[in-house]
């Protein structure tokens, strides 16, 4: 049995991911690069999908285990002859914060872009990494 901690903040995070009323998540996936967050033995690794996106415009920063991508691409003005029937591809700017769910060494942290992903490597600080301990039983 595993004894997990209570996050009240990540109750707050997943209420405004969760699609209540339809409405919310439309305007928060029109404006924010899609994330995976996981762990490996020795890292935390955050991916994002920022299609379109020059690296030189990318700038990523991790303070006080808050990790934060700010980056996009300029709003293309519209052009008159257009007439959209539809218009998904998102445009501009965007900020993701999140809030790392363990401990890191921040000043080792390492990003890579390739093929339009961001991959953001942390390395676990040691008191990240998981240690075997060994109980006497009596």
């Amino acid at each position: 049995m595993s004894i997990t901690k209570h996050d009240p903040f990540r109750d707050l995070e997943r209420f405004f991911e969760d699609d209540f009323f339809g409405f919310v998540p439309a305007v928060r996936r029109g404006t924010e690069p899609a994330m995976d967050l996981y762990q490996t033995d020795g890292a935390l690794v955050v991916e994002l999908q920022v299609p379109k996106t020059n690296p030189t415009d990318i700038k990523v920063t991790v303070e006080e285990g808050v990790l934060k991508v700010e980056g996009g691409t300029d709003e293309e003005k519209e052009d008159q002859g257009k007439q959209y029937f539809r218009r998904e591809i998102r445009r501009g700017r965007f900020v993701r914060m999140l809030s790392l769910p363990i401990h890191v060494k921040e000043d080792q942290a390492k990003a890579t872009f390739e093929h339009g992903v961001l991959k953001i490597t942390l390395p676990k600080a040691e008191e990240a990494k998981p240690k075997a301990v060994e109980i006497e039983v009596r």
